[in-house]
């Protein structure tokens, strides 16, 4: 009995051995990553490039998510730029390298429409830098890179999914409903909305279900200069399609037609009061 445990015990250890040895093995496999590589893997995470269904025309858009790295690839020949959401406002601006990237700020469209325009152009290709932009609404990560050859970014904008899920997720009766709609030439249409609302920031117009979103009229703002018209995105709510506008208007009209347009006006907070109280509870004008 004692020599079959002396024979056996030899065996033990060695099994132990060998087990210590793959453990130690996959442990140095298997090793935690350090802080710099954690940091690297987490930057190409967040990195977002470019996109084929991206572009309308030369302007790349992408959907915004806090925290993401958006990617801007510049040309020392031409001026690249980033177009902030109508409204927003730049608060501050910020780049890694300032002595050899040119990044300034300046306003486009008219001064009912302001939006911020950022300009970025590097002195040489094969740079990279980051630029930060903090708006009043939220910061932009931006990684700029120079390239060579005829590429560039020319224009960089966002879609905002995550506000305007909120915004539609909003009860209604935290919403500015006091609007007139009133056909002010033409007889009435099919497409006349059904609702117009704001956020103090935004603008829902709301059709009908029944009509199509290929029949729906154009937006012009009014204002003391003449019509202007105005940049929407149409969405299908929940009641039918609609138009997100962002910005308030105090007067806009739909218009449909050429030598004789159909033209619906409509009126933010009118001083009618038997109005004010229909278009406060939703009602159909």
């Amino acid at each position: 009995m004692s020599a079959r445990i002396s024979a056996i015990l030899p065996m033990m250890l060695i099994a132990a051995s060998l087990a210590a040895t793959s453990a130690d093995a996959q442990t140095r496999r298997a090793r935690t990553p350090t802080p710099v590589e954690t940091l690297a893997a987490a930057n190409t995470a967040a990195r977002q490039s470019p996109t084929r269904d991206g572009f309308v025309q030369a302007r790349h858009v992408y959907a915004y998510e806090p925290g993401a790295i958006y990617e801007v690839y510049a040309h020392p020949s031409y001026v690249s730029t980033i177009l902030l959401e109508p409204g927003e406002t730049l608060t501050d601006i910020a780049a890694g390298d300032t002595s050899r990237w040119m990044v300034t700020q300046a306003d486009s469209e008219t001064a009912e429409d302001p939006r911020t325009v950022v300009l970025v152009k590097p002195n040489a290709s094969g740079l990279r830098t980051n630029i930060v932009l903090i708006t009043d609404r939220r910061t932009y990560l931006i990684e700029a890179v120079a390239q060579t050859g005829a590429a560039y970014s020319a224009q960089v904008a966002w879609s905002y999914p995550q506000a305007e899920g909120a915004a539609q997720a909003a009860p209604i009766d935290t919403m500015n409903l006091n609007y007139r709609i009133r056909t002010i030439r033409g007889s009435r249409p099919a497409w006349l909305p059904t609702r117009v609302f704001d956020d103090g920031r935004r603008t829902w117009v709301e059709f009908s279900p029944d009509v199509d979103a290929s029949d729906l009229p154009p937006l012009f703002a009014v204002t003391g200069e003449g019509a202007e018209l105005v940049n929407y995105r149409t969405q299908q709510g929940l009641s039918g399609q609609r138009y997100m506008i962002d910005r308030i208007f105090d007067v806009a009209e739909l218009r449909l037609g050429v030598r004789s347009p159909v033209i619906v006006r409509i009126e933010r907070n009118p001083t009618d009061p038997q109005r004010r109280a229909r278009n406060r509870v939703g009602g159909r004008p």
